[in-house]
């Protein structure tokens, strides 16, 4: 993966950002339509992502008492600049050395309440902290929302230094408000491969952005993957692989990284695809052109027989035209018209049985659902709609992903996974384990990612609740599914119910949701690892699609009309219903 293809994924994956501090990222549709019936939304407002922004706190007041040093360790918590000097400013001496402020985050929606204890001002002072809690960034970087209103409470311990007071006891790691983590902390892919080696799967993790970022990625891409993506990548960095200095220093836009021995271990492929690994993660920074790789002073792109210099990684570009069921079938919208895709249906126009099609990134292969969702059919551009299986239940909207396999679940607690090849029709489905402790319910949903490693599903527990999770795929080097891994943390935790879902690229998936404070279905963007973001609701949306950008989100409503993103507002572009992109 090129460093130009990372910034553009950067550009991409930087909306989350844009979350933490409640704003809202909205911006034109390419080629879609700039006329017609409009929906209104929310105003545009400034995108807050622009550069970096540096907070400068002040340091402790001469004369500040035990709640007054609280609120000004919290607020220097923003700015990470020479290892939290301003922040350990507020501390004693001893409590300076302890802290330990890249142990995690808490994030807050609003300032934290600062509650002092009676103060005997011989000895010391307890000062408690609470608030409601967004969302957690634990020491790997991992983000994981929280439901609504979820609290925490800490406690601090300040005594007399010199005559003032300073916290000689306090947690571990950083609490910020949504604002003030807005300006420091950032999103970070680290890349890691899939099964076949063929594409880089960013594993997103939360820094503030400093001088120590470029330490942290590579640390964190040494220990490998988060626990639910471990089973479905794979990495070039062999087992005890580390840092040999400690430090990734960037000088004059390069980036150094000295690694031990270990990685010698490694054969010539894995070697390239370590190389590969940092160099798309570390040319995320804006201060990284070029990644130099040292092992035992010499320079392992250029020293090792074999080892590559340009990237491993096949870009792949999907199709980028939605398809959908229109008045004349299967149909495509190219842009400017709803045209139906020759060679296609019978069967499958709006007006008939057919539902929720889905399209291979190639464009050329298709799967829908018929009979009440009750079986599912694949054709070939020009070949016979084949029905392919046949389920006493409804089956989840069919995904297809990059090796060609096409994916449906049957509405049954504890099903697994109807997966069957396009280009050969008349094999059986394939057996694809599920977890140990199963999916936890019905699933509703299932959109496999455009790198084949990942899956978003949706699964209605039995007390009636959803949950949200993406989920590893396990494959073998021939991308055969194999297994489904752990779920990661839910996404979305406070929707009240989940309508849809879809899969832009990289980390962000776009889901239609009901939220509790209105009443009309809602596009959530959302991090894999991150936070979400409301788009302006669309009354009647019973669907939802994305292309390759957030940009590209696309509504269908029960009615059948279809509608597109224009700045703040939505417009009806089509007649139409079950919008899917390509994936």
């Amino acid at each position: 993966m090129t460093g130009r293809r990372a910034r553009r994924r950067g550009a991409r994956g930087a909306v989350v950002a844009a979350a933490l501090a409640g704003a809202l990222v909205l911006g034109g549709c390419g080629g879609l339509p700039r006329s017609g019936p409009v929906v209104s939304g929310s105003r545009v407002v400034d995108d807050p992502r622009a550069g970096v922004l540096q907070v400068i706190p002040r340091g402790p007041r001469v004369g500040a008492g035990p709640a007054e040093v609280v609120r000004g360790f919290l607020l220097a918590g923003g700015a990470a600049a020479d290892d939290f000097a301003v922040a350990r400013s507020f501390l004693t001496g001893d409590a300076a050395g302890r802290w330990r402020p890249a142990a995690g985050t808490t994030l807050l929606r609003d300032a934290a309440d600062v509650t002092p204890a009676p103060v005997d001002a011989a000895e010391a002072a307890q000062v408690s902290v609470t608030g409601e809690v967004l969302a957690v960034v634990d020491a790997a970087g991992h983000y994981e929302q929280r439901p609504g209103g979820t609290r925490t409470s800490l406690a601090f311990r300040l005594v007399q230094a010199d005559g003032e007071w300073r916290i000689d006891e306090l947690p571990d790691g950083l609490v910020l408000t949504r604002v003030d983590a807005s300006r420091s902390l950032r999103p970070f892919p680290v890349y890691f491969a899939t099964a076949d080696g063929q594409q880089l799967v960013g594993d997103v993790r939360w820094f503030p952005y400093d001088s120590t970022t470029p330490t942290r990625i590579v640390t964190e891409l040494l220990a490998g993957p988060s626990p639910w993506l471990a089973a479905a990548v794979r990495s070039g960095a062999p087992e005890g692989t580390e840092l040999r200095v400690g430090t990734v220093p960037v000088e004059a836009g390069t980036a150094t990284v000295e690694l031990t021995s270990a990685v010698l271990e490694a054969d010539p492929e894995r070697r390239t695809l370590l190389l590969a690994q940092l160099r798309a993660s570390l040319t995320r920074l804006p201060s990284v052109g070029r990644v130099r790789v040292v092992v035992d002073g010499a320079e392992l792109s250029r020293g090792a027989p074999g080892d590559a210099t340009g990237p491993v990684v096949a870009d792949g570009a999907p199709d980028a035209r939605p398809v959908l069921l229109g008045p004349g079938g299967l149909s495509r919208w190219d842009g400017t018209s709803v045209r139906a895709v020759p060679g296609t249906g019978p069967g499958l126009s709006a007006a008939e049985d057919a539902a929720h099609p889905a399209v291979s990134l190639d464009g050329e292969a298709y799967a829908v659902l018929l009979d009440g969702e009750r079986e599912l059919a694949v054709q070939r551009s020009g070949g016979p709609l084949r029905v392919v299986h046949r389920s006493a239940v409804p089956l989840s909207p069919p995904s297809v992903d990059r090796s060609g396999w096409v994916w449906t679940v049957p509405a049954e607690e504890g099903a697994e996974p109807v997966v069957v090849p396009v280009d050969a029709p008349d094999e059986p489905p394939v057996r694809v384990q599920l977890p140990a402790a199963g999916m936890g319910g019905v699933v509703q949903r299932w959109r496999v990612s455009r790198d084949g490693a990942r899956a978003l599903v949706v699964v209605r527990a039995p007390d009636g609740s959803q949950r949200v999770r993406v989920h590893g795929l396990v494959r073998d080097r021939d991308g055969r599914p194999l297994r489904v891994g752990d779920g990661s943390a839910p996404l979305v935790p406070g929707a009240e119910e989940v309508l849809d879902v879809s899969w832009p690229v990289d980390d962000e998936v776009v889901l239609l949701v009901r939220l509790a404070d209105g009443p009309d279905p809602v596009p959530v963007l959302s991090g894999v690892s991150g936070p979400w973001q409301a788009l302006p609701a669309v009354p009647g949306a019973v669907s939802v699609a994305a292309g390759t950008s957030e940009r590209d989100v696309v509504v269908g409503t029960a009615d059948g009309r279809l509608l597109a993103r224009s700045g703040a507002e939505w417009l009806v572009f089509a007649q139409g219903r079950d919008p899917a992109y390509p994936g």
